[in-house]
């Protein structure tokens, strides 16, 4: 397992109190098999280090598990906040941030809209699925539709957990850009009973940058209550994020 985020960021060696860090060039790769290049803004050192102390503080009381997914992705969680200051511009300057600056929030229900209750934002992960099939579980604010980042915000999705006590889905579908993802397994029930914990990674991270749109499509194969939900961080503007019903 992965130690800590700011662990892997001084090994990165990108944990430094002064300095900047020069503009750079990110690379990804679309379901289409095309390379993406995204902008790194130019940032201070020191604001990396904010964003991997709290981030770590924020993660203290997750399960290990949770705990080493964000540790081995948190160079790529530091590279995204920096395609977010492309427009913003303010830096990170985490829970102390205000105006553009940036901040992040591990991903919560209130961030997304209700795929039961079109239009509405979810007031919590918990779900009834009363009949089995294909059903979305991130969409915008129409159904089936895409949720559309704002140009100073983006989404890390690393992964996927699930509190149900009797599994009732076992299979995600992505579409990032309009571009399906090929299907991944959700075996929540060998999870939980090799790791006792149901934590499942994707095979890699998904990354919803500035502008760009997602949408989630999950295979139920049964009926019950289920609590999926995804594992990351949502970076966004400090004046993004003081409401709490909502933020």
């Amino acid at each position: 397992m992965y130690a800590s985020v700011v662990e892997t960021v001084k090994a990165a060696g990108l944990y430094k109190q002064t300095g900047r860090i020069e503009e750079q060039i990110l690379k990804t790769i679309a379901p289409n098999g095309e390379v993406k290049e995204h902008k790194m803004a130019e940032i201070d050192n020191h604001d990396l280090v904010v964003a991997a102390d709290e981030l770590d503080i924020a993660l203290s009381l997750e399960n290990n598990f949770i705990q080493s997914l964000f540790a081995k992705n948190a160079v790529l969680i530091l590279g995204t906040i920096r395609c977010v200051n492309v427009e913003t511009s303010s830096g990170f300057k985490g829970s102390v941030g205000a105006g553009r600056q940036l901040d992040m929030l591990l991903l919560r229900a209130q961030e997304f809209y209700d795929p039961d209750n079109v239009g509405v934002a979810r007031t919590t992960w918990e779900r009834a699925i009363a009949s089995t099939g294909s059903k979305y579980l991130v969409e915008g604010s129409t159904a089936a539709s895409n949720l559309t980042m704002d140009d100073d915000e983006a989404i890390v999705i690393l992964g996927f957990t699930n509190y149900a006590e009797v599994p009732v889905c076992n299979a995600l579908q992505l579409t990032y850009l309009s571009q399906a993802y090929n299907i991944q397994n959700l075996d929540f029930g060998v999870a939980d009973y090799m790791n006792e914990y149901p934590v499942l990674e994707l095979k890699q991270p998904l990354v919803v940058f500035p502008k760009e749109t997602i949408r989630a499509q999950v295979y139920y194969f049964n009926t019950g209550t289920d609590w999926l939900q995804p594992v990351g961080v949502w970076i966004k503007m400090a004046e993004n994020m003081r409401a709490l019903a909502t933020s």
